[in-house]
This record gives structure tokens, C-alpha cells and sequence, in this order.
């Protein structure tokens, strides 16, 4: 009998949750704690900033280098327990970022940035595991609460990405180049410490007995991929560059157009960061709710972030708003803050939907495998974003810029509302099942003769 783990208390729950929360948020402090100071840092050493984005890109190297290979998926199905898949991964986040702060001390400026790539492709490779080991924790353990949950964990990870630079920027003032990676560095091992009392030994949601049953069965279309899941793909990935471009555009915009200092410009961006952890917490339980579609969903995340474009960077034509813009800037970038995860989160739900109308209930490894797609196409445009602003920036003016990335929201708004008009089932129906209801707890699976997957309670 395969049985899909359960907390058992209420208690245990709240922790486990809690976890995850703190889980998704040391991760990512350790990947962005970096942002605020390391730009001065290289160029104490005569770094270019060309080198500095180069670095910056590698992470994206490792990220899709774990995704070709399915190096994650190795992982979980080998190792097979919660417990030690976080805690090793934390691990890892610890040293390298430790690693990170040490080789600044390398005298040899193309030997620390030849290390320095390389710490920051390994870096790529845990992110990778980061992301996606969240996800399958929420299908195993919280089925019947995926999207809140998954949505609390985005909560935590944008949070981190919010304070890191702040608290980065602190230290290494303070302290200099290497105290904010100790700081990274130990808190990831306090949390890993925590997750090692709090999470269960339990299988992964791709669990070697879940993919036997699978691949015994009869293969029939559920094991391709629908090509449909390119259009929401695009829809959010035309959402995802806006962070990006928010961070290398509004800072300057202020200062040079308003005179405003750079600190205010780093405040304005704290706004950004609460609203992303709004949009994570807001969009899972309205999908956890039912309250709006996922298509829905999508096409107000678009909305808010083009309206938070038009009030962060007014049309210029429009003189008594363009006067406001220091001001209308707090109020621009909380509302394309909420909107980008709003539409993040709903895109994973309309590839998992999307998947079972067109193709038949995914498997296991079908669902990990369209995670990776979505982490993926997610993370391509965010590290895209600042190259995006910086080649806008160089031809046309911020808000001229600002209207080009509005065009892409409307687009982006417009593919979800085509595919929420032709007719696509609603994951909100009630004569519709939930998604991977036959991986739910306490059940055991097996084929009837009609080669369709059933579940009987036992």
C-alpha cells in the first residue's frame, strides 16, 4: 500500500509550514545579500561592471544546468526523505555563501573571479533544488492545500529578498566584505538546525513507489507534455522581467529626474518586496479558496503591474502626475509588487490544469518536470530583467521605457484572457476534481482495466 504522508497534528502543521517559510527565506538571503555592496566591492578592485554582470549570470547557468539533467529529481528519488533533502541543500547554501565572503581575500583579481563564477554556478545548482523542493513538500505533505501553502513559501522567499540587501548593505559598512556572508552563512545553519527537529522523514511527492506504479502502467497521453503550456508560460514570463527592470531603473529615475537620494530610492524599493509577499499570500488562498480562476488571477496580476508602471514612471506628457512620480513611486511599486507574484503562482496551477485537460492526469514525475518548466521560464526573465532596463535605459527615457514593458503587460494580459475565453476548463468548477486527487493521503492507487488511474480509500 503507498500512502502520501500527513502531519499529525495541528501543531506540527503550523511548523512544518513555518519551516518551509524560513526554508525559502534563508535561501534567498543567501543569493541576494550581495546585490547592495558587491558593486562597490569590484570596483574597489577594478572589476568592470561587465564582470559583475557576467557573475550575476552564472547562477543562471547552474539553474538550468540541475533542470536538463534532473539532478533534483536523482536527488529525491534516491535520498526520498524531507528532512535530509532540506537540511542538505541549506547546508550547501551555507558553505557556498561562507565561500563566497573568503575568496574576496584572493589577490589576483582573474583568479577570484574565475572562483567566484564557479561558486556562483554551484550556487545556481542549490537554487534549483530550493526552488523546487518547496513544491513537491507541498503536493506531498499538503495536497489538499497546495496553492496556499506554495504560496506562503513564495511569501518567505520574497521576504528574504526584501531584507537581504538592506542588512547587507548594513553590515558590510560596518564590518566590511566578509560579515554579511557570516551572517548569511549562520543564519542557514541555524534554520537548517530547526529543519532537522520540525520535518518529517516523509517521501518525496516523486517517490521511487509512486513512479513504479506509474510507469508499469499503460502509457497513454499523460506522458508528454501539452504544447499548450507555452502560452501561459509566455503570459508570465512577460510579467517576470518587470522586478528586474524595476531594480536598475527607479533608483536613477528618482535621482536624476527628481533629485531624490539613493536611499530613497532603496526605500521606494522595500515597497516592492511587501508587495510581493502580499501578491504570494493573496494569490494562493484565492486559488486555495476558489475565489478567482487561475486565468483570472493572471490577467489581475497583469493589471496591477501595469498600473504600478504608470505610477512609478508616469507617461511624461502627463506633467501634473509626472511632478508626483517620488511620490506616486511607494503606491507603484507595492501594486507591481503584488501583482507579480499574483500571476506567478497562478501560472503554476494553469500548467498543472492545463496539463490534465489536455493530456490526461500527469504523474509524478510529469508534475516535477512542469515545475522545472515553470522555475525555469520564472527565473530566465527575472535575471533578464536588469539587462532588459539597462538596454531600454540607453535609448529612450525611463518613462518611454516604462510604456514599452506596459505593452508587455497588456500582451501578457490578453494570452490569459484568450485562453480563459476558448473554452479551457476552470480548476474552480465544482463538478471538477482537484488536481492529483489520486495522490492523496491515505489513498493507494492502482489501474483498472480500462488503464485509468483510480484511487480506493482504504
Amino acid at each position: 500500500m503507498l500512502t502520501s504522508p500527513s502531519p499529525k497534528s495541528g501543531v506540527q502543521r503550523k511548523l512544518q509550514i513555518v519551516a518551509l517559510m524560513l526554508f525559502t527565506l534563508t535561501y534567498s538571503v543567501c543569493g541576494s545579500i550581495r546585490y547592495g555592496f558587491l558593486v562597490d566591492a569590484f570596483s574597489r578592485r577594478n572589476l568592470t561592471g561587465k564582470l559583475f554582470g557576467a557573475l550575476e549570470s552564472s547562477l543562471f547557468i547552474g539553474f538550468v544546468f540541475m533542470y536538463l539533467v534532473g539532478g533534483t529529481e536523482f536527488a529525491m528519488r534516491k535520498i526520498n526523505n524531507f528532512r535530509t533533502l532540506f537540511v542538505l541543500n541549506l547546508l550547501g547554501h551555507a558553505g557556498l555563501t561562507l565561500a563566497t565572503g573568503l575568496v574576496y581575500h584572493i589577490q589576483d583579481n582573474y583568479v577570484l573571479m574565475v572562483v567566484s563564477i564557479v561558486i556562483r554556478v554551484l550556487q545556481g545548482v542549490f537554487a534549483f533544488s530550493s526552488c523546487l523542493l518547496p513544491v513537491d513538500f507541498a503536493h506531498a505533505v499538503f495536497p489538499d492545500q497546495f496553492d496556499f501553502v506554495n504560496g506562503l513559501g513564495l511569501v518567505g522567499n520574497f521576504v528574504g529578498h526584501g531584507v537581504a540587501e538592506s542588512i547587507g548593505c548594513l553590515l558590510y559598512d560596518r564590518f566590511g566584505y566578509v560579515a554579511p556572508f557570516l551572517f548569511s552563512s549562520g543564519l542557514t545553519s541555524s534554520v537548517a538546525c530547526f529543519m532537522l527537529v520540525v520535518m518529517p522523514t516523509s517521501r518525496t511527492f516523486l517517490s521511487q513507489e509512486m513512479a513504479v506504479i506509474l510507469e508499469t502502467a499503460p502509457k497513454k497521453r499523460n506522458s508528454k507534455l501539452s504544447k499548450m503550456l507555452v502560452f501561459p508560460m509566455i503570459s508570465t514570463m512577460l510579467i517576470n522581467a518587470n522586478y528586474g527592470v524595476f531594480q536598475v531603473s527607479l533608483t536613477p529615475f528618482l535621482h536624476e529626474e527628481f533629485g531624490k537620494s539613493i536611499t530613497y530610492g532603496g526605500t521606494v524599493l522595500i515597497f516592492a518586496s511587501l508587495g510581493m509577499a502580499i501578491g504570494s499570500l493573496v494569490g494562493g488562498a484565492a486559488l486555495q479558496r476558489k475565489i478567482l480562476n487561475h486565468y483570472t488571477l493572471m490577467i489581475l496580476g497583469a493589471v496591477l503591474v501595469l498600473i504600478g508602471l504608470m505610477l512609478t514612471f508616469p507617461p511624461e506628457f502627463i506633467t501634473p502626475v509626472y511632478k508626483l512620480a517620488p511620490y506616486l513611486a511607494f503606491a507603484g511599486t507595492l501594486l507591481a509588487g503584488i501583482g507579480d507574484p499574483v500571476i506567478t503562482v497562478s501560472t503554476l496551477r494553469a500548467l498543472y490544469t492545463l496539463q490534465e485537460e489536455r493530456m490526461g492526469r500527469p504523474s509524478p514525475a510529469l508534475v516535477t518536470r512542469i515545475t522545472g518548466i515553470w522555475l525555469v521560464g520564472y527565473c530566465a526573465f527575472y535575471f533578464c530583467g536588469p539587462f532588459i532596463g539597462g538596454f531600454l535605459n540607453d535609448y529612450f527615457s525611463y518613462s518611454n521605457s516604462a510604456l514599452i514593458l506596459a505593452g508587455l503587460c497588456v500582451i501578457s494580459a490578453t494570452i490569459s484572457l484568450t485562453m480563459r475565453l476558448i473554452g479551457s476548463k476552470t480548476c474552480n468548477s465544482d463538478e471538477k476534481k482537484p488536481l492529483l486527487e489520486n495522490y492523496s493521503p491515505n489513498s493507494s492507487y492502482e489501474y483498472d482495466n480500462a488503464s485509468n488511474l483510480t484511487s480506493r480509500k482504504d
